[in-house]
């Protein structure tokens, strides 16, 4: 298995056992990721008897290799699909990015760690001329949604152009310790059941309940079942326009001495940030995923390519820093929606099944008010976002 930046960096802190025996609760939450604990600890606070299957080890896959930085609900120009996001659209998702930062000062007050993720700016880049203009319309529609947004048509460290800069519009997260505290708090509570190496087989969906069966032939019934990001084939293969990329990442130190989180909105996209230690993530080069992608080889072969090609941007962007020798490579997988929304809600025609699928850069932020809608909406509760995020809009 791959081993991720997040994790070299940390120790393993709890190990869970696996299913053993069958059993019975309220609610299924198949993946022991972000987006698994994130669901988790809003269902687990409400009172529900919850069960937790990893197929791996918690954090251990796409949390690993997160690029691992919360940024603005769309941590794109609000602008660049001008036709299809209207004002009403853009201010309600503003207003749900403040929501998701409140949910997340929750949790961290729980888990004792509200220093942990200190705000930091978040700066749209570009290196085209022309696009100017583009960025000046997206600062005023972010200044007019409450957002402290600038125009930057310099930045003296960097070879830009125009940028837009959002003040504290992001937040640094160490992805596989933030998972793991949020699994270590709610393992205490009564009702929380988690286990590792537990690989779903079969999922048995009816009006009435849920039932799973697992590699090893335990089974677990419920009320209901929530896919978390890091879902198998059986959720996509139920999931219209959903694709799935491949995103590379290196690791580098340089001798930058500020804090940048940053996107380079050029013919690829790449994300820049950098951690206290001066470690810089770089990452992008999405590439749609194809089967050749699970043989090591064949992956590692890109990743060489890849390296260079990011190496080469971070070069270009940063003439004046001096960049070390890399420290890793890695490579994960993202979601893709056509227009970079989550997917929230039941999937259609198979009962009790409901999904929060974080997609792109933005996944951490959609995954915290998909979980707050789910808490609602198991009850029977329909919050009225679920029509933005809906699996057939």
């Amino acid at each position: 298995m791959q081993k991720g930046f997040w994790v070299s960096k940390n120790k393993i802190t709890n190990i869970y056992p696996y299913l053993s025996k069958n059993m019975e609760c309220d609610v299924i939450i198949v993946g022991g990721g972000i987006c698994g604990a994130i669901t988790s600890y809003f269902l687990a606070k409400d009172g529900f008897k919850v069960a937790i299957i990893e197929k791996n080890i918690i954090g251990y896959k796409n949390t690993s290799l997160s690029s691992a930085c919360i940024t603005d609900f769309i941590d794109d120009l609000y602008i660049k699909n001008g036709k299809d996001i209207n004002d009403n659209i853009r201010r309600k998702i503003s207003d749900m990015k403040k929501r998701a930062n409140a949910l997340l000062d929750e949790i961290l007050v729980d888990i004792q760690k509200q220093d942990y993720l200190k705000k930091t700016d978040y700066t749209l880049l570009n290196n085209k001329m022309f696009q100017k203009g583009l960025f000046k319309s997206e600062t005023n529609i972010r200044t007019e949604l409450g957002e402290k947004a600038e125009l930057l048509e310099d930045i003296d460290y960097m070879n830009i152009h125009c940028a837009v800069n959002i003040k504290g519009g992001s937040r640094m997260i160490d992805a596989y310790d933030f998972t793991s505290r949020i699994f270590e708090y709610i393992s205490s509570f009564p009702n929380v059941y988690i286990f590792e190496n537990t690989k779903l087989k079969n999922i048995n969906a009816n009006y009435d309940y849920v039932e799973i069966s697992t590699q090893n032939d335990f089974k677990i019934k419920a009320s209901s079942l929530i896919l978390t990001t890091g879902i198998d084939n059986f959720a996509l293969s139920k999931l219209p326009n959903v694709e799935i990329y491949r995103r590379f990442s290196i690791v580098t130190n340089t001798n930058l001495n500020k804090r940048i989180c940053a996107k380079i909105l050029n013919d690829i996209p790449i994300y820049i940030r950098n951690d206290e230690r001066g470690n810089m993530i770089v990452s992008g080069i999405d590439t749609k995923y194809i089967a050749k992608m699970e043989n090591e080889k064949y992956i590692d072969m890109l990743k060489k390519d890849n390296s260079r090609r990011l190496i080469s941007v971070v070069s270009k962007l940063f003439p004046k820093i001096e960049i070390s020798q890399e420290i890793g490579m890695y490579s994960g997988n993202i979601y893709v929606t056509k227009d970079n929304m989550p997917i929230i809600g039941e999937i259609e025609d198979i009962p009790n099944i409901y999904v929060n699928l974080g997609v792109g850069s933005s996944s951490i932020s959609q995954m915290l008010i998909g979980a707050d809608i789910l808490k609602d909406a198991i009850k029977g509760y329909y919050k009225k976002e679920m029509n933005l995020f809906k699996i057939t809009r």
